[in-house]
Formats: structure tokens, C-alpha cells, sequence
């Protein structure tokens, strides 16, 4: 059993298959995923590089704190199949930690994913739709984001993203 307040099977089916595809053996939650790599970089405030191909626009709306949908134009190749992520964010949370190496500590966290979502997209036009469901509505007076990002259905490396905070 888990003391983790925000683990989730799925969750940790997706450090699994981080560790499986950076070569790891080690199953933890990295800081942040760049391109479908750790970036371990971001603690010294080091910034990461932009990339200078623009491979589209994305678009993502939205509603009724649960429903996300997504549209995606590729700028000159079409993919074959994509597949649309999206993940609720939290912040300014915490946690009294009574087991391990924190044992005794209240630990904050902030953008800790607490919803994750996905969902293959459909070819509309010169485009690609999607739309998922986050099943939590946030409340209250934490800050709360959204990530969105596209990716090959075969690969987990994002094509493009897009993300911001979300009003309480």
C-alpha cells in the first residue's frame, strides 16, 4: 500500500514506461518531461531550448471543469495516428508524510498531476479533433493547471503542447 495521497496504477504504469524508454530501472516521478525526456536541469534555473521547427498549432478548450477538447493542425507532414493527453494540475497542496526518509514532515507540492487523461484522435480535414474527460472538478482556492500535448499514438514523445492555469 501506498502512502503516496496522489498515486494512481495508471500513474505509475506511465513511470514505467518512462524508465522502460530512458533505459532506467528506477521507478520514481520525475520533476518534468521534456520531449519525452527527464529534465533534470530546471532546479538550477537553467532554461530549456526552444524548439525552431514549428510543427503546428494546437488548440485546446476548457468547460464545465471537466471537459477537454482539443484541435491540431499540422503544418506539413500529416501524422499517422495521434493520440491527445491531457493532465489536471495541482498546486500549493500538502502532505504529512509519516513513513521513510520524511517521516514527521509536511511536505508542498506543486503541479502534481491529480487527473490524467487520453484518448486517440480523429483525422478531421486537414486536421486532427480530440476531446477527453477529467474526471475531477477543481474547487476552491488553490491554483489549479492544465497540460495538453499530442503525441504518435507509437511513441510518447510529444509533437506539440500547450497548457496554462486554470481559474478557481
Amino acid at each position: 500500500c501506498s502512502s503516496d495521497l496522489f498515486s494512481k496504477p495508471q500513474f505509475t504504469e506511465r513511470q514505467r514506461r518512462y524508465a522502460a524508454g530512458w533505459g532506467g530501472d528506477s521507478i520514481y516521478t520525475p520533476a518534468f518531461v521534456l520531449n519525452g525526456r527527464e529534465w533534470r536541469r530546471w532546479f538550477g534555473g537553467s532554461a530549456w531550448a526552444t524548439a525552431s521547427k514549428k510543427v503546428g498549432g494546437l488548440q485546446v478548450t476548457f468547460s464545465n471543469g471537466t471537459n477537454l477538447t482539443a484541435e491540431f493542425a499540422p503544418r506539413n507532414t500529416q501524422p499517422r495516428a495521434l493520440t491527445l493527453n491531457a493532465a489536471l494540475l495541482g498546486n500549493d497542496l500538502q502532505s504529512d508524510i509519516a513513513r521513510g526518509e520524511n517521516a514527521g514532515r509536511k511536505l508542498r507540492h506543486d503541479f502534481v498531476v491529480l487527473e490524467f487523461a487520453k484518448t486517440k484522435m480523429l483525422a478531421e480535414g486537414n486536421g486532427w479533433a480530440g476531446s477527453v474527460t477529467l474526471p475531477r472538478e477543481f474547487g476552491g482556492d488553490k491554483a489549479t493547471a492544465l497540460a495538453a500535448w499530442v503525441a504518435a499514438t507509437e511513441s510518447s514523445t510529444p509533437i506539440q503542447a500547450t497548457g496554462g492555469w486554470l481559474k478557481p
